[in-house]
């Protein structure tokens, strides 16, 4: 007598969300606090002198979060000086991708970015499965993402294992 493997037989389409978590070692934090004076205030002669202190081609082909880790006063015109800067060095050594948050807050945008570009084509009708025992630790956001990005397409979305799961949607009818 043969085992068989009644989740392979069900058709379950197992979706594991670290798939699309974007990996923290390519991302730098890049805080603003640390140039400007003692008091919390953007000078704008320290901070320029600050800024072009900075090594762009450190930064090259690398996605820098810009974020200031104290209430401080600044104007917006500072993360754009910084990105200038971010962005100058060796051509040839890739582009540096400057965005505005904390390194948590870069990571779940461009992780909801790769969910949004996702190729749905493989769970068109498909009966999918979020798994829910991810090695990735997942803000709410992205599972809502993905629930988004799905449910357009499958004939029905589910979260959890296959041996234990929580039914989210079930199509009614047929797509034509």
């Amino acid at each position: 007598m043969s085992i068989r493997n009644k989740v392979q037989e069900s058709g379950l389409l197992i979706v594991d969300p670290a798939t699309w978590l974007f990996p923290e070692k390519q991302l730098v934090g890049l805080d603003l606090a640390l140039m400007m004076d003692e008091y919390a205030v953007l000078r704008e002669k320290l901070f320029r002198e600050r800024v072009q202190a900075l090594d762009p081609v450190e930064f090259r082909g690398k996605v820098v979060a810009l974020y200031c880790s104290v209430d401080a006063i600044w104007p917006p015109w500072a993360v754009m000086l910084l990105t200038a800067r971010l962005q100058e060095g060796d051509p040839n050594a890739g582009p540096t991708s400057v965005h505005y948050g904390t390194p948590e807050e870069v990571r779940l945008q461009l992780s909801i970015g790769s969910i949004q570009a996702m190729d749905t084509g493989p769970y068109l009708d498909g009966r999918v499965m979020i798994k829910a025992c991810s090695k990735a630790d997942w803000a709410p956001a992205m599972y809502q993402a993905l629930s988004s990005r799905l449910l357009p397409v499958v004939q029905s979305l589910w979260y959890g294992e296959p041996c234990s799961a929580v039914p989210v949607y079930k199509r009614q009818g047929r797509i034509s």
